[in-house]
């Protein structure tokens, strides 16, 4: 997702100084601007703690016990896990020498003690933000690439079906009946609909679309989106039984947006399960949550394929010999974005040959 508006507790900084009054005066004013803080007494202490959880920013002291400041920035440089973390030197030394040093070592910048507090909170809210805009450029290049993936392939090869029937059709001599020609050009175009929709939606939901909140029921939006799929499993004979344990469960949710949701799970079930299968839609809760589950009894998903699911054009690949299941890639990308943005976690149960099991877990 695109990183969010800077805000300082959204940032965790690791501050790294064998003086200990050092470390308690700049913990204490970076908690007071609102940020997280974590500090460490030397630099072998910080360089466990950076394995332990990734900080945002690092403000490091040079003249240390081994490893000293250049060592641990060195080292920090080095990992690929945390290169791209900003360092930022802060330290009593003043010669060039030494400020070269800091930022040939991998620094982003350098204060000098005795420092200034607005000073420090300046520079570390300037990199901080200059951080939050790389990741937003790398995010938004890989979007950029996934874009050029669609367009040369998943919209050329329906754009490539619907232009050999049209020109059948014109060929009054194909032998191609009218009717079924024009079928197949319907069923393409909705195909390249459905995925542009998913595209518009997926990258509203990304750019932080308002969700307008109100609280209610879930249990008629669950009956709802279960009733629109009664055709669809009526025409493969697949039962959608529908169980209701909490009537009364309540969540704060924007209803169309959940439907949107619950729908897109209920879509895939119908899809993958087999003629004369079953889906169950249920709505159950306790005392801090409330929970949709979607369970169909189709092929299953192997284990593998389960971290990568919510990913976006994230698809397993089809068993040979099964029949073949058409999407966007997109669907549970976008339940799993809207789930968020309520506060609440996706989730996923399945076994090889016995079917899936999709949960919707909200704050009550």
């Amino acid at each position: 997702m695109i990183p969010n508006p800077y805000a300082p507790g959204n940032y965790s900084i690791l501050i790294v100084d064998d003086t200990p009054a050092n470390l308690s005066v700049l913990s204490f004013m970076l908690q007071q601007e609102g940020f997280r803080v974590r500090p460490a007494i030397s630099g072998g202490v910080a360089l466990n703690a950076v394995q332990h959880e990734l900080p945002d920013l690092v403000l490091l002291d040079i003249r240390m016990p081994e490893p000293d400041g250049y060592e641990v920035c060195r080292r920090l440089k080095g990992d690929p896990k945390t290169q791209n973390i900003p360092v930022i030197f802060i330290s009593a030394l003043d010669d060039v020498e030494d400020k070269v040093r800091a930022f040939e070592v991998g620094g982003v910048d350098y204060i000098t003690k005795p420092f200034h507090v607005e000073e420090v909170v300046a520079r570390v809210r300037a990199h901080l933000t200059l951080q939050d805009q790389r990741r937003a450029i790398e995010h938004l290049s890989n979007l950029k690439d996934d874009l050029m993936h669609i367009v040369a392939h998943d919209l050329k090869n329906p754009i490539s079906i619907i232009r050999g029937y049209t020109e059948l059709l014109l060929d009054g001599d194909s032998g191609l009946e009218t009717d079924d020609g024009l079928r197949k050009i319907h069923v393409t175009a909705d195909r390249m609909l459905a995925l542009v929709t998913a595209l518009l939606d997926y990258g509203q939901l990304e750019r932080g679309l308002p969700l307008d909140l109100r609280s209610g029921t879930l249990a008629p939006l669950l009956a709802e989106c279960a009733d629109s799929f009664t055709l669809a499993a009526r025409d493969k004979q697949i039962a959608i039984a529908l169980r209701i344990d909490a009537p009364d469960a309540a969540a704060l949710v924007d209803r169309e947006r959940m439907a949107q949701a619950v729908c897109n799970l209920i879509s895939n079930a119908v899809k993958y399960t087999p003629e004369g299968g079953q889906v169950e839609a249920s709505l159950s809760a306790d005392d801090r949550s409330v929970l949709i589950a979607i369970a169909d009894d189709g092929p299953g998903i192997p284990p593998e394929h389960l971290p990568h699911l919510f990913q976006r054009f994230y698809r397993v690949p089809q068993t040979p010999g099964a029949a073949r299941v058409t999407g966007t890639g997109l669907g549970l990308a976008i339940v799993k974005l809207i789930v968020e943005k309520h506060g609440g976690v996706v989730g996923v149960e399945s076994a090889v040959g016995v079917g899936s099991r999709f949960t919707i877990r909200l704050p009550r």
